[in-house]
């Protein structure tokens, strides 16, 4: 079972994407004040399922549609990480999979570990991370790499590619999918 955590650990995986369940790509929202609370979007497309056996495939569907989905266990352990839930859904679009869940937050860290300093936000990221749009700045170091917003920005865009280790074999989540 491919447990790769490909780009953030905490929420990254724990709103839509949990134990084997993949996406194709993550896309963050984010508006805050100065004093560090406010709202995220974040959106994932394509969720599917690593799993390597049944028993695994259904424990990857009882994850994401009775827990994620409709839980409010989910919403508590999510207010815990200082994520209050708004909004959640899974929806199908052309074909795929995709989950949106929109929280409000008090403190700019707890989304993703983004920080606001000296006017600027930023986020840390690993070098192998694939950062596919932003409305930041990229910068580069030889141990990780930054998005970088100037706090004139209203809100803070990225995407982030997470697709799985090669050649792992996905199953689909859209024929089991029920509103």
């Amino acid at each position: 079972m491919n447990k790769k955590i490909l780009f953030f650990s905490g929420t990254l995986l724990s709103f839509f994407l949990n134990g084997c369940l993949v996406g194709h790509k993550i896309s963050y929202e984010i508006v805050s004040d100065k004093s560090g609370k406010g709202t995220a979007r974040v959106t994932y497309t394509d969720i599917r399922s690593d799993a390597q056996n049944d028993r695994e495939f259904d424990e990857d569907k009882k994850n994401l549609f009775d827990y994620m989905q409709k839980s409010s266990r989910f919403l508590s352990d999510m207010k815990k990480e200082g994520k209050n839930i708004v909004s959640r859904e899974l929806h199908v679009e052309n074909g795929k999979l995709n989950g949106t869940a929109v929280y409000r937050f008090d403190k700019i860290s707890d989304v993703e570990n983004l920080t606001y300093d000296d006017g600027f936000y930023f986020i840390t990221l690993a070098l192998d991370d694939s950062v596919i749009a932003t409305n930041g700045e990229i910068i580069k170091s030889d141990k990780y790499k930054r998005i970088l917003w100037s706090d004139n920005v209203d809100t803070l865009k990225f995407q982030i590619l997470t697709e799985p280790a090669e050649n792992t074999p996905l199953k689909d989540l859209v024929s089991q999918f029920r509103k």
